[in-house]
């Protein structure tokens, strides 16, 4: 489903939607105002199990299978962001769908258009900055900044009196004064084929809580500096890298490219996943999908669940967890 906003203001809210790639320069910054912290204590999704993290064998997004002695969950890692018009194979997604008691789908954005839109109008009252904002920057991502801006055909000064973050979001999808916003283009499309009549027995669908995009962008306005740094690099990087880096990840994920994928910046995804608040959601987002695949495993038979792909293969991410408790894990190559 693709919605066009056209007011200018409103081009924070396609940040978080089509994020693409943000470099890792700003990774190890502090992103509290206790001073230095690491990363990893706060962004669930920044270290991965290499040993999971494996190529398709087959053409086709890759799949991984959690099983016990009568049951097998079939496992779809999807990305956090895949444009709505992406395409692949879905012949193995549909035989697993046929007969599966469940198919679950685990945490995704909770979009409120109405919301957003209206967080975006005003979200300047929300970011204003005490004192110019490029006087507060380093000299190079000042120098990005005002040549994006040049590009944009703005001057320097019309981002003064806004923090980074949401300068970050404007300039990450400033494209002819509107923007696109993707919403669920592939989870949407694998719910409507798991309500296909063409599937002999339809599995019940199982969504788990989500989490909320606008009061994550709120959740920004508040935001330390090195945060706020963060999420301008990640903006400016996304804006960089144009539109053809979220369409080359979409294929190779299409093509069952994981590592290619993973090994992708993460764009305003990481500076999302940086935010303590909603980093804890996340955590509890996977959380969730550990415990209905756990149930999911008492019932002989088979399931299906479609997870966000970082989210699966992280450090105590839902497979790494899964495997922990004594279920077996195969790894696409098996």
């Amino acid at each position: 489903m693709i919605r066009r906003v056209a007011a200018a203001p409103a081009l924070a809210l396609g940040a978080f939607l089509l994020a693409a790639a943000a470099g890792p320069a700003m990774a190890q910054q502090a992103v509290d105002a206790s001073g230095p912290i690491d990363l990893q204590r706060v962004d669930p999704n920044e270290n991965l199990v290499e040993e999971l993290v494996v190529n398709a064998r087959l053409p086709g997004p890759a799949w991984w299978k959690v099983s016990d002695a009568d049951t097998t969950v079939y496992v779809l890692g999807v990305p956090a962001m895949v444009p709505s018009d992406t395409r692949a194979e879905e012949s193995v997604l549909r035989r697993r769908l046929d007969g599966a008691n469940v198919l679950i789908m685990g945490q995704e954005a909770d979009v409120s258009v109405v919301r957003l839109i209206a967080l975006a109008m005003g979200g300047r009252k929300l970011f204003v900055s005490e004192q110019p904002m490029r006087q507060t920057l380093p000299p190079d991502l000042r120098q990005r900044l005002e040549a994006r801006l040049n590009m944009m055909k703005q001057k320097p000064e019309s981002v003064d009196d806004i923090k980074p973050a949401f300068t970050g979001f404007m300039v990450a999808n400033s494209q002819d004064g509107s923007v696109s916003i993707s919403v669920g283009g592939v989870t949407d499309r694998i719910r409507d084929i798991a309500k296909s009549r063409d599937l002999a027995k339809r599995p019940r669908i199982q969504n788990l809580p989500g989490y909320s995009l606008a009061d994550a962008i709120k959740a920004l306005a508040t935001a330390p500096q090195p945060l706020q740094l963060l999420c301008l690099d990640a903006g400016l990087n996304q804006a960089e890298s144009g539109q053809g880096g979220i369409k080359d990840t979409a294929r190779r994920w299409a093509d069952g490219q994981v590592r290619d994928v993973v090994a992708a910046d993460r764009g305003f995804q990481r500076c999302l996943d940086s935010t303590p608040s909603i980093a804890r959601e996340l955590r509890e987002g996977r959380d969730d999908a550990v415990k209905a695949i756990e149930v999911a495993l008492k019932k002989p038979g088979k399931a299906v669940a479609v997870i966000e792909l970082r989210s699966l293969l992280a450090r105590d991410g839902v497979l790494d967890q899964l495997r922990a408790k004594g279920f077996k894990v195969t790894t696409p190559d098996e």
